[in-house]
């Protein structure tokens, strides 16, 4: 039988959690924390396969926020890796664009529609089964640019380097075209590229 992606699903509403649970449980091995030190723990406790694919974070919990979270993943070598995708029931627009800025794959709001939810994971893990495969960037040469490329700048990136179409990229990132154009602009300037086709300097 082929192996199931883990999800590991971080909210303090015990609510949401079963409820997101009930939905993703049939296609994908779920994992539930009710606190961000409550997911630490889980997360320390596992290594190698046991570690989730995607962890969908809420950004609000009483103790740890899922700022702080993130700010512990990204600290540890073994869970920096991790792709993350926040919730968040917090409608302000700075908040959202604070999310946004951050390493992660994306912004969510609550209450997520459990179809939509499904479709959006089977997005997330496609990208990241994408970024992770042999061949693509070299993370030496990136590592040597003299601006770093964001989380989703290196998303971006990584669909160029397979030639995919501003299109492609907007669909895989869930992002709307002007935006997805922006980055792709950012993206060539941080990289030196002339033209999209000159990322071949970046491959293995």
């Amino acid at each position: 039988m082929e192996a199931r992606n883990r999800i590991l699903i971080v909210d303090d509403d015990h609510g949401t959690l079963a409820m997101m649970q009930e939905a993703l449980q049939p296609f994908y091995d779920v994992l539930t924390a009710d606190s961000g030190e409550s997911a630490l723990a889980l997360l320390k406790g596992s290594a190698g396969p046991s570690l989730p694919d995607l962890i969908l974070l809420d950004i609000s919990m009483p103790g740890m926020n899922g700022y702080e979270v993130l700010d512990r993943l990204e600290a540890e070598e073994a869970l920096r890796k991790i792709p993350v995708v926040f919730l968040t029931g917090l409608t302000d627009e700075q908040e959202e664009l604070k999310g946004l800025s951050q390493n992660v794959l994306d912004y969510l709001k609550k209450p997520v529609g459990m179809r939509v939810l499904l479709l959006r994971l089977r997005h997330y893990l496609n990208l990241t089964a994408a970024r992770s495969g042999a061949g693509i960037l070299d993370e030496k040469k990136l590592s040597a640019l003299l601006e770093p490329l964001t989380g989703r700048e290196s998303d971006v990136a990584g669909l160029m380097a397979q030639f995919r179409s501003d299109r492609e990229i907007s669909e895989m990132l869930n992002i709307s075209m002007p935006y997805t154009k922006k980055l792709v602009g950012v993206v060539k300037e941080k990289m030196g590229l002339e033209k999209r086709g000159d990322i071949r300097r970046y491959l293995k």
